[in-house]
């Protein structure tokens, strides 16, 4: 065997055989807030906006916790009943904004703005407040454990 073929064999051989360094926690601190930006600002409103209960309610963890005003819903099953029975209102887009949230390992705390902008019939900013969250890190996705709807501005949709 050549000399430079050898030496690039025992290279490759080397290198395979290191030991795996630990991720580093910056990295997977940025993977963490990028996620939960996602949840918060994305995956959340979109649901809402489209009236997609399942979806919507999969933002929660199993045993989660909606909360607006009076009402309460906890679990997957009381939150679909709950969100069901809401009005028909104007069309709206949900804007989240000014998110903050403080992630200690696999739970977080913190909250964001929201506006809810007309966009059929009805024009402009109809209602606004901001979130309470709870959220927690299970088999590797961020959830909601409790989100309190707070409306600082306008009204939230009445149960039907």
């Amino acid at each position: 065997m050549r000399p430079l073929r050898f030496l690039a064999l025992v290279a490759v051989v080397t290198a395979g055989c290191q030991q795996a360094q630990a991720p580093d926690p910056r990295i997977a601190g940025m993977a963490d807030r990028l996620a939960i930006d996602q949840l918060v600002a994305g995956d959340y409103p979109r649901a809402l906006d489209a009236a997609n209960w399942d979806a919507y309610v999969a933002t929660f963890t199993d045993d989660g916790e909606l909360v607006l005003g009076e009402n309460h819903p906890k679990g997957h099953d009381a939150m679909k009943a709950f969100l069901g029975g809401m009005s028909g209102g104007p069309k709206v887009m949900h804007v989240i904004s000014n998110l903050s949230y403080d992630i200690k390992g696999d739970v977080a705390t913190g909250g964001a703005y929201w506006q809810d902008i007309g966009v059929g019939d009805t024009h402009g900013v109809l209602a606004a407040g901001h979130y309470v969250d709870g959220l927690r890190k299970t088999n590797g996705v961020w959830k909601f454990t409790k989100r309190e709807i707070v409306v600082q501005a306008g009204e939230a949709p009445p149960p039907k």
